[in-house]
């Protein structure tokens, strides 16, 4: 590393002697701090130091200034200037290692060398080892950062030297270039001059005691326990990190190392003053950054992050910190498990504030809930679960109380997705409510699987007048499938069903016999009297209508029965309504004759639907009917086949 240096001292006058780089408009006040500070005295020391930017010239300079009794002329001094880049001060940890890099001019005065930069390898001197007062380390934190004026108070010459080159190592690059100091003691006050100081040096009185005890502050604490620590401190690291990019150096010190202990024993309750800690001292959107960006994502104070969050999501005033991170999201979800409760309080705020990125924190939150406990944890969150069951709706499956309101049920259903496991029983759990609207939405967005299941939870309760078996009844087209309509487990289910259906109407003929005829297979019957004569009277109908193998074999199966009791005048009341409108026209002479009208549809629908002859045959074993079966065929067009099969 290369470093210009320059060398005052008398000749004349005191004055500049020799430099190895131009010192332009710096050169008067750099004269003027390079001679015999006012009031100094040296005692056993060898000298004293001073420190302040140059930036006229780009540099910061460190003086060392000698008391110079070889000269002819009393209180002269020799003063050796280093003059630093600043990026050098940033890439040094120990400062003390200057302290070796200063050259007394001996008797000779060879100023030739301080024209020549100085050719120095930093690796090859060791920090200035030497006992550090950490009483006057507190001294010294406390006039830089507290409100202790600038002026430290010592014993005796050449005291501050090492406790000032540790506290200014210390400190992060933009305040080691900036740090202003005078170590000269005085047992005077001294006077401003040109310079104004930030820390310097006056000799304690003797038999004067401390009017005011020393700061015991906690931060002072810590940063003194850091400073006696050396390179290794971990305050340091943290000041390094943290204090580039604030906005107001010095005053920034004392929130940092606040902060800073806040990280290091993290305790929940003290978010919110976490927040007021930040506003106040780092209000400016800029100020800070990386400290602010660091807290919001949990990298910084990570226990307290959701209680941190939570604070500035409460607080609705536009806030100086920036917005969470994918990586803070990631490290938010790490507290779930012992703080969803407050992650979830907050995110029900962040759902109000427009900069809170409520969409990735929801999407975040939504693959972590567990669905097993969704609907506990989410109770006092009405928002949030609505939202969360949006990104997973189906955690809709798990309410098995239905805590959700109508309104929100019918919005959420259409997006549960039809593959769900244990969809059935949310369906279920739906129809224990009476909605119109939850019935209807249930239907649209699952016909099948909500009919077949309220056609199992009606059984033989079947209420036509409730909002689900009205909801079933106006989809007949997925009511009468044989996978539906065959989940009745009693007769009487049928019987209501197609009574409810408007019995022969075009969409029961349309749905056909044979998702009758399959039900009635499994079914219990429990139908007697007029009801199963009705219901009798209602398949022949609709198996004469439909026609097809099912129809052929349930008019062959029924006929005889219904035939019967026609003929004996039993069969009444809707049995035989059912019937009339599908029987033919004989004029008003024969329309008496139910008989014969229902003979002679029998043998029509035969001839029209191509059933065959010997099912016609069978479908009577008396001698009587079965003649009478042979008249209907011969009177009706084509039936011919039909009247040779019964003869």
């Amino acid at each position: 590393m290369n470093l210009d240096h320059c060398l005052f001292g008398y000749d004349d006058g005191h004055r500049l002697l020799a430099s190895s780089l131009p010192l332009e408009s710096e050169s008067s006040l750099l004269t003027e701090l390079s001679d015999l500070a006012p009031g100094a005295v040296f005692g056993r020391s060898e000298g004293y130091w001073t420190g302040i930017p140059a930036p006229a010239i780009g540099r910061y300079v460190l003086m060392r200034t000698w008391p110079a009794p070889e000269m002819a002329r009393p209180g002269c001094v020799w003063t050796h200037a280093l003059l630093i880049e600043p990026i050098f001060l940033e890439l040094i940890k120990d400062l003390s290692v200057l302290r070796g890099l200063f050259l007394r001019p001996n008797k000779t005065l060879n100023t030739a060398r301080y024209r020549e930069k100085l050719l120095v390898d930093i690796s090859r001197f060791s920090e200035i080892v030497a006992p550090v007062d950490d009483s006057i380390v507190r001294k010294l934190l406390s006039a830089l950062y507290g409100e202790e004026n600038s002026s430290v108070e010592i014993s005796s010459p050449g005291e501050l030297e090492s406790p000032l080159f540790a506290v200014w190592s210390q400190q992060w690059p933009r305040l080691r270039r900036n740090l202003r100091f005078q170590t000269a003691a005085s047992q005077v006050g001294r006077s401003i001059g040109s310079a104004r100081f930030d820390i310097t040096a006056t000799l304690k009185k003797r038999h004067v005691t401390m009017t005011h005890e020393p700061d015991s502050s906690e931060w002072l604490d810590v940063s003194v326990v850091d400073v006696l620590a050396g390179v290794e401190g971990s305050l340091r690291h943290f000041l390094w990190s943290y204090g580039e990019d604030v906005r107001r150096q010095r005053s920034s010190f004392q929130p940092l190392v606040e902060i800073y202990t806040i990280n290091r024993d993290p305790v929940l309750g003290d978010g919110p003053r976490l927040v007021r800690l930040i506003e106040s001292a780092f209000s400016g959107v800029s100020d800070a950054k990386k400290l602010k960006q660091d807290l919001v994502d949990g990298a910084l104070v990570g226990p307290m992050q959701a209680e941190l969050l939570h604070t500035l999501y409460l607080d609705r005033k536009q806030s100086c910190f920036p917005l969470l991170t994918e990586a803070g999201i990631l490290r938010l979800l790490d507290l779930w498990e012992e703080q969803s409760d407050l992650i979830l309080s907050l995110l029900e705020i962040a759902l109000d504030a427009p900069d809170a990125q409520s969409k990735p924190l929801l999407k975040a939150i939504g693959g972590k809930v567990d669905a097993t406990n969704f609907w506990t944890v989410t109770r006092a969150y009405p928002r949030v679960r609505k939202q969360l069951l949006y990104l997973r709706s189906e955690l809709l499956v798990a309410d098995t109380e239905m805590e959700l309101d109508t309104e929100s049920l019918v919005e959420l259903l259409p997006l549960v997705p039809r593959e769900t496991p244990k969809l059935e029983d949310l369906i279920l759990r739906l129809i224990s409510l009476s909605d119109k609207r939850v019935a209807t939405s249930a239907f649209d967005n699952f016909p099948y699987l909500t009919a077949r299941l309220v056609m199992l939870a009606m059984d033989v309760s079947f209420d036509d007048k409730s909002v689900w078996a009205l909801e079933l009844i106006r989809r007949p087209e997925v009511l009468l499938r044989r996978d539906i309509i065959g989940a009745a487990s009693h007769a009487s289910l049928l019987f209501k069903i197609a009574e409810s259906l408007g019995w022969i109407s075009p969409a029961v003929i349309a749905g056909g016999v044979s998702p009758w005829t399959s039900a009635l297979k499994t079914v219990i019957n429990d139908l007697h009297g007029e009801r199963e004569d009705a219901f009798n009277s209602f398949l022949i109908a609709l198996a004469l209508q439909c026609g097809g193998d099912d129809g052929c074999e349930t008019v062959e199966l029924l006929f005889d029965d219904i035939h019967r009791k026609i003929l004996k005048s039993k069969l009444r009341g809707a049995a035989r309504d059912i019937l009339m409108p599908f029987m033919p026209e004989l004029g008003w002479l024969s329309a008496w004759d139910f008989g014969r009208r229902f003979r002679l549809a029998v043998s029509s629908a035969y001839v029209r639907n191509r059933w065959s002859a010997s099912s016609y045959a069978a479908l009577s074993s008396e001698r009587k009917v079965r003649e009478m079966l042979a008249s209907a065929a011969l009177d009706t067009p084509g039936g011919e086949l039909y009247y040779d099969a019964v003869n």
